[in-house]
């Protein structure tokens, strides 16, 4: 595939995917079955919650993932979203299952100067992974904030995004197997769009007590009341109600609970596909 091919497959698991993580696996959807066979392999990372919080997850959808495999397996192994088949529409490749370091040490133009990066590039920094989408985003499969596949910022690049969560990556290089078209990012702050053609571009960050009568809040109140998780007054006010109400849909639907509306809330409450 081309790089521009690969950040879309990314970027398209991270919005349209019930994703979650989990070590050892490349993108199975989470059963009973799978839960068990990864806890005999790997006892000391699926502890007891863990497990719990997986089991909770059966039966809805959900696809298990860690950093590598994530890549691995939309890059090498032609992950598709198959809920029938036992590994997503996998089909594993042992010549081609590299640890975290050793899939970097097969990229080329390995650089830690974050200047000229490409769409489509490894991240790497110790023990963890991900993919650059463009426009200072990445694609990273991670248990920090939501838990799963998400768009987060690249905070090396310096680009303005609308991401939630960002982190600061060692390396990058070209991925082995993937045909890199040159493509530029978008420089100029006052032009970046997060994700192209998304709905999103216009929305800012919003939490208790700021932006008083911007209208994206009477917008986030209406699509909570729709949702049947706000049975306030809209009035442009983001007070305690509304941040009750937003802890709540974030609970419910399994991201970050923090009442604060920042990308992917805004994903969940648009259910953007």
């Amino acid at each position: 595939m081309t790089n521009i091919e690969l950040a879309n497959k990314a970027k398209e698991v991270a919005i349209n995917y019930k994703t979650v993580y989990a070590n050892g696996m490349f993108g199975q959807p989470i059963t009973d079955s799978i839960i068990q066979q990864k806890a005999k392999q790997l006892s000391h990372w699926y502890t007891a919650s863990r497990r719990a919080m997986l089991y909770g997850l059966v039966g809805h959808g959900y696809f298990g993932f860690d950093c590598v495999c994530f890549v691995k397996s939309i890059t090498f192994w032609g992950w598709n979203g198959n809920a029938d088949s036992v590994n997503g529409g996998a089909k594993y490749d042992g010549s081609t299952d590299y640890t975290e370091d050793g899939l970097l040490d097969k990229c080329t133009n390995v650089s830690d100067d974050f200047k000229n990066i490409e769409i489509g590039e490894y991240l790497w920094t110790d023990g963890h992974c991900g993919i650059y989408i463009g426009d200072g985003l990445a694609v990273e499969c991670t248990p920090k904030w939501d838990n799963g596949v998400q768009i987060t910022e690249v905070t090396n690049v310096g680009l303005l995004t609308t991401a939630t969560y960002g982190r600061t990556w060692k390396k990058h290089g070209k991925l082995p197997s993937v045909t890199y078209i040159k493509t530029e990012d978008k420089k100029d702050k006052a032009e970046i769009k997060p994700i192209e053609d998304s709905v999103l571009v216009p929305l800012l960050q919003l939490s208790k007590g700021k932006h008083r009568g911007n209208p994206l809040i009477c917008t986030l109140q209406t699509l909570l009341k729709a949702l049947g998780f706000y049975d306030m007054d809209i009035d442009g006010s983001f007070g305690p109600g509304t941040e009750k109400a937003v802890k709540e849909f974030q609970t419910k639907t399994k991201i970050a609970c923090d009442g604060i509306v920042g990308y992917n809330t805004w994903c969940k409450l648009l259910a953007i596909q």
